[in-house]
């Protein structure tokens, strides 16, 4: 099982490095690595000797951002399929350490939206609106008066952004340097991406599927035993 998952998972890192290559300029590819217990696997942007790298992002050949990635997978309760547990995504400016803004995902998460933007970044009138409703929020908050405290909820595990939406934004909202046909490339990646959400919706609620399907005139058979529902993922925030 082992060897089928770090298979599974090196393939994964090489669709990861074609979609950035085939989008954005001097991008590094991504390398898979098992976990420190091994126990799964992560994959992030390495160089040709394993070492982390971020992707450049540049405007007008001038480098101007960088990009972290880091996914961390493992199967899921089926032991068939690989499964996303954790995302971190960050923009950081060539000017300092801090980042921009993040795009986070934990399947385990609790305390914050499954999913969650954070922005690094301050305004005057939310910074006034957070002092001020500190003591009526439902859990304290160290640095109330911050942006980047806030967790931006983006549609829980089935329905959060992929890393394609987020290459989309560089280019098209931020301007960055782009490789020629990125959006074809983008676009197929990003249809890929929801295509493996619906059928991983669909084993969730299979008998809600089989209902869409039958209404659609195909005729379904239920298997003897039909596997419990699993809408916990649809609840979470």
């Amino acid at each position: 099982m082992a060897h089928e998952l770090g298979e599974k998972v090196a393939e994964f890192a090489r669709e990861l490095s074609a979609t950035v290559a085939g989008t954005l300029p001097l991008a590094p590819g991504f390398d898979a690595e098992a976990t420190v217990n091994r126990d799964g696997y992560f994959v992030r942007p390495a160089d040709d000797r394993g070492t982390a790298q971020r992707v450049p992002l540049h405007v007008n050949g001038v480098l101007l951002a960088e990009f972290s990635a880091q996914i961390y997978l493992d199967t899921d309760s089926s032991g068939r399929f690989l499964k996303n547990v954790r995302s971190d995504f960050a923009a950081y400016s060539v000017l300092d350490k801090q980042p921009l803004f993040r795009l986070d995902y934990r399947a385990d998460m609790h305390s914050a939206p499954t999913a969650h933007w954070q922005f690094h970044a301050e305004r005057g009138s939310l910074t006034h609106l957070l002092t001020l409703a500190q003591a009526h929020r439902p859990k304290a908050v160290s640095a109330p008066h911050l942006l980047s405290r806030l967790h931006f909820p983006v549609g829980g595990e089935r329905f959060r952004p992929c890393i394609e939406d987020l290459l989309h934004f560089f280019i098209e909202e931020c301007g960055v340097d782009s490789v020629s046909g990125w959006r074809d490339v983008v676009d197929e990646g990003r249809e890929r991406w929801r295509r493996k959400q619906l059928r991983s919706a669909v084993r969730d609620l299979q008998a809600e599927a089989a209902e869409v399907l039958a209404m659609e005139g195909w005729t379904v058979i239920a298997p003897e035993r039909l596997a419990p529902e699993r809408p916990g993922s649809l609840r979470e925030w």
